[in-house]
């Protein structure tokens, strides 16, 4: 089940990362114009609503927004993941996301449009012993538009 809460940026040529993701914003939106045509009353007491056409412009904007952690492991510092996604943001265009396992596993192309890092200190005071560097983290929020690159 730890799978799940995993999101994997990636993107060619790039080290990829993850983020143990604690949120993950899934947006759609569909715009439509709203055109109101008046009409004439009758008289003073009639009551007669305008009619309004919806006029669907056919564009749908997608937009992910991901909260997470970038956390020490084994295979790579939390430091490290967070140089290794602002070289993302920095120098590609076109990234992939994917998250989920096996049935529910999904994956989205985009463009990072904002990122934020929070950097929260450890143990802070006097000298501590070895390896209390290790509660430092990151806390990242990520946004990306869905869509490819033209």
């Amino acid at each position: 089940m730890a799978e799940e809460t995993v999101v994997t940026i990636s993107a060619p040529g790039q080290t990829s990362v993850e983020i143990w993701c604690t949120k993950l914003d899934h947006n759609v939106e569909k715009p439509f114009l709203d055109i109101q045509i008046p009409s004439q009353k009758a008289d003073m007491d009639a009551e007669v609503p305008p009619t309004t056409y919806l006029i669907d412009l056919g564009r749908i904007k997608e937009f992910l927004t991901i909260q997470g952690m970038l956390i020490d492991e084994e295979s790579s510092s939390a430091l490290t993941k967070k140089t290794n996604l602002k070289n993302i943001v920095y120098y590609e265009r076109e990234i992939t996301i994917t998250w989920g396992t096996d049935s529910r596993k999904q994956t989205v192309k985009g463009n990072i449009q904002k990122v934020m890092f929070t950097e929260t200190a450890g143990i802070v005071g006097e000298a501590q012993p070895t390896g209390y560097e290790q509660e430092k983290n990151f806390g990242v929020q990520l946004g990306l538009m869905v869509g490819d690159e033209k």
